[in-house]
């Protein structure tokens, strides 16, 4: 009885040892069948793997304390990992092609979600512009918009995601008004201006189009709400430093005070692109085009306002869909974000991000350049009408005495 049921085992074994040489053979063996399986081995690699292999190349960066710090309160916790992107420009039913809606979302999804799966940031920014047409849509329009954005995006549990209001989202100031505000602060929980706070880390999101100065309803109360920030930053600031506080920080919420971080869509104020150095900055013909205040970047006065009230350690913004790196003059960096999508850049890019309370390291990543894509695609073609055309190869499968040749 055993020496059958290891007779058994020992024919399943073989059986099963036989299937790829089987396989193989017969893909070999048949021109139609050698073509397609090599057209779905080139698809199976540039919509997916290659996805994998570009983006494993990007590391998350390192702060000289990685290993953790110490919250007042006696508690240890590492540095948060953030991932930063921009200007996704989600295409609604007025502008682009059907294909180039399909084959930019298809792009921007796989690699969102090759990246969640392989870095596993703790927090997502979404810097704003995450509509194209939010601007012009309806309501039934921008409600269909939100949730195809929301299926592209969506977060693991366990990482938190932040959104900011982009130009494209409700338009422009003169185009901006109380129920486009609305209806996106609904759907994305982004308020005028916020104050948030995560592990230790605070954060100030900012709408770039409320603050022209101009005193508008939505204006007004951006500034505000900025005011109001600006005071909760200081008196948790004289907390923390145990300095006398005026009675106004008693009606403040206690907060444990880092220097904060600033996030908008717009950059802060700069003459133009011409100093960002950066891989993927502004083509050479663009760079020394001078900005236009309150339209590519924040006016020069609400720049200093916003510096003055916020005081902040390192800002990071969006809206030109190119890459820049530009320190201000009063010695805060400012990294502005590229467009996440290939739509508007051959080569996108987002940001990694680690932080404490204290201290931040910042690493740009690059997804596949599109013009990789293309040339994989037709070389991979090429190959595979290439193998179409070869000869019917006069080998039989493996047997269990080897490959045997049959004469035809």
């Amino acid at each position: 009885m055993v020496v059958r049921n290891k007779t058994k085992l020992g024919t399943m074994v073989w059986i099963i040892c036989q299937i790829p040489g089987r396989v193989f053979f017969y893909i070999r063996s048949r021109r139609l069948v050698r073509f397609f399986f090599m057209v779905l081995v080139l698809f199976l690699y540039c919509e997916f793997l290659h996805y994998f292999f570009v983006l494993l190349m990007c590391k998350w960066p390192k702060l000289p304390q990685s290993e953790g710090f110490i919250y007042g309160n006696g508690d240890v916790n590492k540095p948060v990992k953030a991932m930063i992107i921009a200007d996704t420009h989600i295409l609604g039913s007025k502008t682009g092609h059907w294909f180039d809606k399909l084959r930019r979302e298809w792009q921007m999804e796989r690699s969102f979600q090759t990246s969640m799966l392989i870095h596993s940031p703790d927090v997502v920014f979404i810097l704003g512009d995450l509509l194209d047409e939010g601007k012009w849509a309806n309501d039934a329009e921008f409600k269909k918009d939100v949730a195809r954005f929301q299926k592209m995006f969506a977060t693991p549990k366990g990482t938190a995601t932040k959104v900011l209001v982009g130009n494209h989202d409700i338009g422009f100031h003169y185009m901006m008004d109380e129920h486009k505000h609305r209806r996106f602060e609904k759907a994305f929980s982004s308020p005028l201006v916020q104050l948030f706070e995560f592990n230790g880390n605070l954060f100030v999101l900012m709408n770039s189009m409320a603050m022209e100065g101009d005193g508008c309803k939505l204006c007004a109360k951006a500034v505000t709400s900025l005011e109001e920030i600006s005071w909760q930053l200081k008196c948790a600031e004289g907390q923390t430093s145990q300095k006398s506080s005026p009675p106004i920080c008693d009606a403040m919420d206690k907060l444990s005070y880092s220097p904060p971080i600033l996030l908008q869509h717009f950059p802060m104020y700069r003459p133009s692109d011409a100093n960002c150095s950066l891989p993927d900055s502004a083509p050479p013909d663009e760079k020394d085009i001078p900005f236009k205040e309150k339209w590519d970047c924040l006016s020069e006065e609400s720049s200093h306002q916003v510096f003055d009230w916020i005081r902040p350690r390192l800002i990071l913004s969006a809206h030109t869909h190119h890459g820049c790196y530009h320190l201000h003059d009063n010695a805060v960096p400012e990294w502005t974000v590229a467009s996440f999508s290939w739509r508007n850049k051959n080569n996108p890019t987002f940001l990694q991000v680690v932080l404490s309370p204290d201290e931040f390291a910042v690493e740009q990543c690059y997804l596949p350049r599109e013009t990789t894509v293309i040339t994989i695609y037709i070389t991979g073609g090429l190959i595979a009408l290439l193998l179409l055309l070869f000869p019917h190869r006069p080998t039989s499968p493996v047997t269990d005495s080897g490959w045997v040749n049959k004469s035809h």
